[in-house]
């Protein structure tokens, strides 16, 4: 209050117009602030750069060592249980060429090439939960194909 009325006093000679561009002035800055503050709340609930979603690259390819190290274990077992494996191989193949095309895409992307859902979604130009949708449907077909075949 005691802000105001010194103020008053000092810009009492300064006139009408000169008062009317200090209020737009303040309004203008008010406005600015406003908006700051806006974005700001916004841009605290994006989904920015997160370290606990990031894969690190040694990770990767530790990942990708321990599956040829299981590759080559599988190699050096014996010559029934390579033939039991091949089988099984091939059934699985024909399963998968009995999926949806859609279905097919998304099961190889995701537990061969190892993508997540979002990188499956941008490459297959779907929403997350739609690629959710095909893995969960393909790998139901898979398995009651599979278990036919048994």
């Amino acid at each position: 209050m005691l802000c105001r009325k010194r103020c008053c006093k000092r810009t009492a000679h300064w006139g009408i117009s000169a008062v009317a561009r200090m209020l737009k002035r303040a309004a203008w800055l008010r406005q600015i602030l406003a908006r700051n503050l806006a974005h700001g709340v916004r841009d605290f609930g994006r989904e920015k750069r997160n370290i606990n979603r990031e894969r690190s690259l040694e990770e990767a390819v530790n990942a990708s060592s321990a599956r040829l190290e299981a590759w080559l274990a599988a190699e050096q077992s014996l010559p029934s249980q390579k033939a039991q494996r091949n089988e099984q191989v091939l059934q699985l193949c024909d399963a998968l060429e009995q999926l949806p095309k859609t279905q097919r895409e998304a099961l190889q992307l995701h537990y061969c090439q190892s993508c997540t859902l979002a990188e499956i979604a941008e490459q297959m130009e779907r929403t997350s939960a739609a690629v959710a949708g095909l893995l969960k449907r393909g790998l139901r077909k898979l398995r009651e194909s599979m278990r036919e075949v048994e």
